[in-house]
Order: structure tokens, then sequence, then C-alpha cells
């Protein structure tokens, strides 16, 4: 390539770059978080929060709009009309929805909004109560916008399964599975808390998994996580209470037998550490690391059973257990499948805990 060439080039580069429409932090309302609700009379509400950078770091900064209307698009157009500058939702970092209008379906919202070029994937989504109009309205009033940290902090360090945009919108629309989002509520002193898991069956929010059955979900969850479970133990007329933080999860899906009645094998593999223990437990003995090993084998095959259970009984398939029966059954129907077949559903659970290490009792 010649001198002349590059010249060219490195010119026609600067020319598109100057054409880019540059924009100006202080100029601009960027929202952090939307919410939506829906009103008796059948409108939808936006509450929008987003931090004002044109003044100082305080519960003053963040500001708080709510509008109302038929469609996203009229509450996007509103809520731009009451801020002194344009609305921004490129870096947007999450979508909330309120308990109530999960539960009448957010299709309306997935075929808008989360289909606009200017919504990031990675987002965080989550239903939370009581409404997403008071719950952001807490938010504000604390000062700090910590949702979506709050929620990528809990799958890091917890047991909380991995969800953003990108994955919820990839079990509504496939075949087989059903999406799932955190659920948040207030804590004790009005921060951001994860209450559990909400399951949707289609659009709609239909079962609340706690934090406890999340655990065993996580457990279940295709990306490697680690979470804490208390256990409680007897031996004898000895009674406690013991502490794992699972380390590694490896679950497979075996045997996977189409029909009327189908049936597959969960063989899950799970590396735990003993964090703690009652004192007359002795971890350098073999003998108590097999005793605890039996009991997180029965704990964690009765609560998964459990788990997949109350799926069955509610029609929901977070799991995404039919699209497993769909790749190995060319005559699969997902309606056929989830009407007659998934109730009568077995799984043949078998559990391999590895106790790995052992912490210093607390």
């Amino acid at each position: 390539m010649n001198r002349k060439t590059l010249v060219v080039l490195s010119l026609l580069s600067m020319l598109i770059a100057a054409c880019e429409r540059t924009k100006i932090v202080d100029q601009l309302s960027i929202v952090n978080t939307i919410g939506f609700d829906t009103q008796e009379d059948g409108q939808l509400r936006a509450t929008s929060l987003y931090p004002d950078y044109t003044k100082s770091k305080s519960q003053e900064n963040l500001q708080i709009r709510k509008t109302r209307g038929n469609t996203s698009t009229v509450l996007i157009q509103r809520t731009n009309a009451q801020s002194k500058n344009p609305i921004e939702l490129s870096k947007t970092q999450a979508i909330v929805f309120g308990e109530d209008f999960a539960k009448k379906g957010i299709g309306h919202i997935v075929d808008t909004v989360f289909n606009n070029p200017m919504i990031a994937t990675d987002i965080q989504v989550a239903v939370v109560t009581p409404s997403a109009s008071k719950y952001l309205e807490t938010v504000k009033k604390n000062g700090s916008l910590t949702i979506a940290d709050t929620i990528n902090q809990n799958y890091n360090t917890s047991s909380l399964p991995r969800s953003n945009l990108h994955i919820f919108l990839n079990n509504y629309y496939g075949h087989g599975r059903d999406p799932y989002m955190p659920f948040l509520k207030h804590g004790s002193e009005s921060n951001v808390y994860v209450d559990g898991v909400a399951l949707f069956k289609d659009d709609q929010y239909k079962v609340l998994l706690d934090n406890k059955q999340v655990f065993f979900l996580g457990l279940l969850d295709e990306y490697k996580h680690s979470g804490y479970y208390e256990l409680p133990i007897k031996k004898g007329s000895k009674k406690g209470t013991f502490v794992i933080r699972t380390m590694k999860n490896k679950p497979e899906w075996l045997n996977i037998n189409p029909g009327p009645e189908p049936k597959l094998d969960l063989s899950l593999n799970v590396f735990v550490v003993i964090r703690e223990y009652p004192d007359w437990i002795n971890l350098h003995e073999q003998k108590d690391i097999t005793f605890l090993e039996k009991a997180i084998k029965r704990k964690l095959k009765t609560e998964i059973a459990k788990l997949i259970r109350i799926c069955k009984e509610n029609g929901v398939d977070p799991l995404g257990l039919g699209d497993r029966f769909r790749a190995h059954d060319r005559n699969w129907d997902e309606q056929e499948f989830y009407k007659e077949q998934y109730k009568k559903m077995q799984v043949n659970i078998k559990i391999e805990p590895t106790v790995i290490q052992a912490g210093i009792k607390r």
C-alpha cells in the first residue's frame, strides 16, 4: 500500500469520526433504571430514575420521573418532555416490573422496549414489590443506584442463577424452556435485597422461589458459581447445624427418554467446603467426613426433587427440560409436552458430594 493510499484512508477515517454526533454527559439525562406498572384503568405507568450530573453527589443527585400512557413509546416521550435534557437509554442498567404487572404479563414490554436497539442485552431485569413506582421511590430516597450491582454480586458470590436481559430473552423465545428473573424487595434498612427468583410461564410471573430454593436452582444452572447453605445434622442424641459452600457443580442430564411419561436422569457432582460445624464433628476423621457427605447427599436429593415437583405442578420449566426432550424426539410438540407429559415426567436424581476442604469453625 503506497503513501497516497494511506493518506486518503486516514482522511476518510477522520471524516467518518467527525460525522458522529458528540454527546456530552452533562447535557443528557442518562436513565439508570426504568420501572413498569399497570394502572387500574389498564394504562401503563413508567418510572425512570437517573442521576443529574450537574448537581453535587448527594441525595438530590437522583431524579425520578413518572409518566403514564397506553404504549411504551409514549411513556418514553412523556418522560423526555419532563426532563431538562434529552433522555438517553443506551446506558440503562436495569428494568424492573411491579409484581402485579408481572403477573398480568409483560409481553408488550418484551416486544417493544426489550427489542429497542438502544437497550443493551447485558442489563439486569427484575420483579420488584410492591410496585416499580414505590420501589424506585425508596431507591431515590436512599440515594444509591445499586440494583444492577446487587444482582451481579449475588450471582458472583452467592447461589443466584445468572440472569440478564439476554438470558431472559433466550429462555422467553426458546422452545422447551421458561424465563426467570430475580425478585427484589427492600431490606430492613430499605436497601436493595434479592428475595428469590420469579419464574415465568411465557410472559407471566407464576411462581416465586425463596432463597433456599434458589440455592438448588443455582446448583442446576449451566453457569458455574458458588453458594452457601445450612444443613441440620443428627447423630444419636446429638443435634446441630453445619454450613457448606459449593465450589464446583457439574449437573448432567442423561438417559433422556421421551414419550407419554418422559424419563431422564440427573447426575450432579458437587464439591463443597465445610465452613462451620458442631463441636462433636471431627473433620480430621474420615468417618465424620463421610458422615457429612451422606447428610449432604440426602438433603440435596430431597430438595432438588422438591424443586422439580414445584416446577411440574405449576407448569414452569426454568431448567429447560422440555428442550432436552425436544433434542431427542423429532416429533416433539411443545404444547402437548407441557399440557400432557410434563407433570408425568420422572427424574432419577443421583448426587455425588465431595468435601474438598474444611473451614475454620466460627
